[in-house]
């Protein structure tokens, strides 16, 4: 009896947990860790958007996963993760501007001394709060405008007028799918809640890039549009330009990380 009341009183708890964060743009979190894998050298100014539960493993183990997973709605909420290595002395701050929704600007200021340490900063943001790191939105999703590619968000304006957008997306790639009527590329890329078809144009080279990167994060480019289907009302198809890897990139081997005036950067030997 005693253990069923304990376990009553933690769920209570928990839903209260959540509810209470329901309404705040912006919660940090302190008690969770991601995977080696996550942390990089840039990853104060790029930070990790999580927004389903399959995301969060990508970079957490079993228990941080669980761990995270308890302290989010997805309905309502996202992740960003900033995992980086830098100088001790690295940090991140942010402030929140008073608008509705509100708009939150995260600011990183590198350190000035030579030892090399990771950090962790993970926030859970409502998901309807506009985030923006050094001047840039947070987003998966950037749109090419005059030459250079902006962040942005969807919907995409100019894509539910039935016009072609040129875009560049960070997603998950799933490979050889098959539907009724062969309605589908095949492809698709995953990023968020929102899933494109991927269109890739019987080339051998992103067909061969597809099958070794299926089921794993990817960068892709090239024009979206919209096509009408039958078994599904409107189908989103992005024709692929380009396709690579949207794993961290780290330095060379030979690479040794240094220190001037508190910018990281790499020379090699």
């Amino acid at each position: 009896m005693a253990i069923k009341v304990l376990v009553f009183h933690a769920l209570v708890s928990l839903l209260l947990f959540k509810t209470s964060w329901a309404g705040e743009p912006i919660v940090e979190i302190g008690d969770v860790q991601p995977k080696v894998s996550a942390y990089t050298f840039d990853g104060a100014r790029k930070p990790l958007l999580l927004q389903t539960v399959d995301e969060i493993a990508k970079s957490f183990d079993a228990k941080n996963s669980t761990n995270l997973k308890n302290k989010v709605d997805f309905g309502k909420q996202e992740v960003l993760v900033f995992a980086w290595r830098g100088s001790g002395q690295d940090r991140i701050e942010y402030e929140v501007l008073e608008s509705f929704p509100e708009q939150i600007r995260f600011s990183y200021h590198p350190g000035r001394t030579r030892d090399l340490r990771q950090h962790v900063k993970i926030f859970v943001v409502r998901s309807d709060v506009r985030c923006i790191v050094n001047g840039k939105i947070v987003s998966d999703l950037e749109i090419k405008q005059d030459g250079q590619w902006s962040p942005t968000k969807l919907p995409l304006v100019r894509l539910m007028e039935g016009k072609a957008v040129e875009v560049r997306v960070r997603g998950i790639l799933t490979n050889g799918i098959i539907a009724i009527g062969g309605e589908t590329t095949g492809t698709t890329i995953r990023f968020g809640k929102t899933t494109w078809e991927l269109e890739l144009q019987n080339q051998k080279t992103l067909r061969a890039a597809a099958a070794k990167l299926n089921g794993k994060p990817v960068v892709v480019s090239g024009l979206v549009r919209t096509q009408k289907g039958v078994e599904v009302g409107t189908r989103t198809i992005l024709t692929v330009k380009s396709l690579v890897s949207g794993l961290p990139q780290e330095p060379p081997k030979d690479a040794v990380p240094e220190r001037i005036m508190g910018k990281p950067f790499f020379k090699t030997n």
